[in-house]
């Protein structure tokens, strides 16, 4: 079975940028986190709205939004998304990056839980074992600092649900991100106009960094929407990977973010459930290239 050099690239790359997407804290430090999702969806719909120009391909626009079960689910897979984001970059602003790293370790593990409950997948033995081990992983973390990790929890829980709203859309990736950064323009624009925060008054390296953040968020979805259908899944459950262990390298080395003993063990726990994760996929794949042939 062969694989598609494009969609491979394509979607390494996706999962590159997403785990490089903290360093706009380099340049945007002390920014609020609202008016950096505010500037975010802004610049990723101004960029999104002038490659479709560019290409030609508002009519996909038009076909989506005629489709009313798409529509609507296009919209409300938005919806989560930008909370998904104003909760990212609320933890990436508060030092909150170790944890956010963990989240997104986590996810792939709800994903399966989710194809479960929304697709009727059927869980193997291994990834029965995977999940439970993450689960100690943050039973672990919970008991060690008195807390429940919500903000890993929620990060995993709500990307976890964004894909299963992309998965029942089945839209165009452009035209489809288009009217997910579209729904939540209004709140962007309402944040920036009803609070204190002066994007123009912003120290030009911070609004640089940010317009890219968005601009890279965009880059980083599409490149994904279109690699993802051209390889198989198994490759895709690896590939994700690349994005929380670049984050949680980054906040451990460029953000001096906290990793105690208790995160070391926590996580020895969650990349246990990735490796078993992984493994299985990996023996699924198998055994479907070997029907194939």
């Amino acid at each position: 079975m062969t694989v598609d050099k494009r969609g491979m690239s394509a979607t390494f790359v996706a999962y590159v940028i997403g785990g490089l997407l903290p360093i706009y804290k380099v340049f945007a430090a002390g920014i609020p986190a609202w008016t950096v999702v505010s500037i975010r969806i802004l610049s990723a719909f101004i960029f999104v709205t002038l490659l479709l120009r560019l290409t030609k391909k508002f009519q996909f626009v038009r076909q989506l939004w005629q489709n009313k079960r798409q529509r609507y689910t296009v919209l409300a897979a938005g919806l989560v998304l930008g909370g998904n984001w104003s909760l990212y970059l609320y933890a990436i602003g508060e030092g909150y990056i170790v944890e956010s790293s963990l989240g997104y370790y986590i996810n792939p593990l709800v994903s399966v839980l989710f194809g479960l409950i929304f697709f009727k997948e059927r869980l193997t033995r291994p990834q029965v074992i995977a999940i439970l081990s993450a689960i100690i992983g943050v039973m672990i973390l919970t008991l060690g600092y008195g807390q429940f990790p919500i903000i890993a929890f929620s990060l995993a829980v709500s990307f976890a649900f964004y894909g299963v709203l992309k998965k029942k859309a089945a839209a165009e990736p452009l035209s489809g991100l288009f009217l997910e950064t579209l729904v939540t323009l209004p709140f962007a624009l309402l944040t920036l106009g009803v609070t204190d925060s002066q994007p123009l008054a912003m120290p030009t390296s911070a609004l640089v960094a940010i317009i890219m953040l968005g601009i890279a968020t965009a880059v980083q979805l599409m490149l994904f929407g279109y690699g993802m259908p051209k390889i198989p899944f198994v490759y895709v459950g690896i590939l994700q990977y690349i994005a929380p262990t670049l984050t949680l390298l980054l906040g451990i080395y460029l953000f001096n973010d906290v990793f105690t003993t208790i995160h070391f063990i926590a996580f020895l726990f969650i990349w246990i459930a990735v490796a078993l994760f992984t493994i299985s996929g990996l023996s699924a794949g198998k055994m479907r290239m070997k029907k194939v042939s």
